[in-house]
């Protein structure tokens, strides 16, 4: 099994304390995972939500607000992030821990989303396995993460790719299938689904050379996902499944 560079990791994400906290997202974008969150967890009233690899806090703030009769705990393994998520969202629980050994209890856990955090992974069945142990009887979890068939994320981000650029990215990231994820999740016994959508529109990219064309990708990425052949290329993977019982 292939393991996280996790030293990599921390190193990455730390400098967003002084940097002013990690958010990719606008609110356009957000919204379109809400959605599908909402869709495929449905949360209801009084249940823990944990979000593994919080970041700096953004989409669990944006969870909060969405599902506010939820309960909120964001983990990230980047000290950095978790200080800069406790200062940015004081009325949100974050703690510094690892998504492949948590140390939370077993089965004391509603719902997991995880935060564009699976493809941080060369192999998450550790992450899979650790979310099942979370989960309590009929416990969902959700992830989203960039798919290794869109043609602006493969250009971009795939090693093979002749344009590949390292910059804004650790050395553990890779692009996603929808085959993985539900193969990795049905392993560690969830039933498991995944499906491809676009529509989630960016308001950061760290390379100052490809900051510009964010707003081209952004109307070419909406565009896509009005069409049939957004759930074959479009840019991300969304996963979800149930924890049997």
């Amino acid at each position: 099994m292939n393991e996280q560079n996790k030293g990599s990791e921390k190193e990455f994400f730390d400098r967003f304390d002084e940097e002013g906290g990690y958010e990719r997202f606008d609110q356009r974008g957000y919204d379109r995972l809400l959605s599908e969150f909402a869709r495929l967890v449905a949360p209801r009233s009084g249940e823990l939500i944990v979000d593994l690899g919080c970041g700096s806090g953004a989409f669990t703030a944006q969870l909060q607000r969405r599902f506010p009769d939820c309960r909120m705990t964001g983990l990230d393994l980047s000290e950095g992030c978790v200080k800069r998520a406790k200062a940015e969202h004081p009325d949100i629980v974050f703690k510094v821990a690892d998504a492949e050994a948590t140390g939370l209890s077993a089965a004391s856990v509603d719902a997991v989303s995880f935060s564009g955090v699976l493809h941080h992974f060369p192999d998450f069945s550790k992450v899979a396995a650790e979310a099942f142990r979370l989960l309590k009887p009929g416990g969902r979890f959700f992830s989203y993460d960039p798919h290794h068939l869109n043609p602006a994320f493969w250009l971009y981000r795939a090693k093979s790719s002749p344009f590949y650029s390292p910059i804004g990215v650790t050395t553990n990231e890779r692009l996603l299938t929808k085959t993985e994820v539900v193969r990795v999740f049905s392993g560690a016994g969830f039933s498991a689904a995944a499906r491809i959508i676009s529509g989630v529109t960016f308001t950061y990219v760290e390379s100052g050379r490809v900051r510009p064309l964010l707003g081209i990708y952004n109307t070419l990425d909406r565009a896509l996902g009005a069409t049939p052949l957004a759930s074959w290329l479009g840019a991300w993977v969304i996963g979800s499944g149930v924890k049997p019982g």
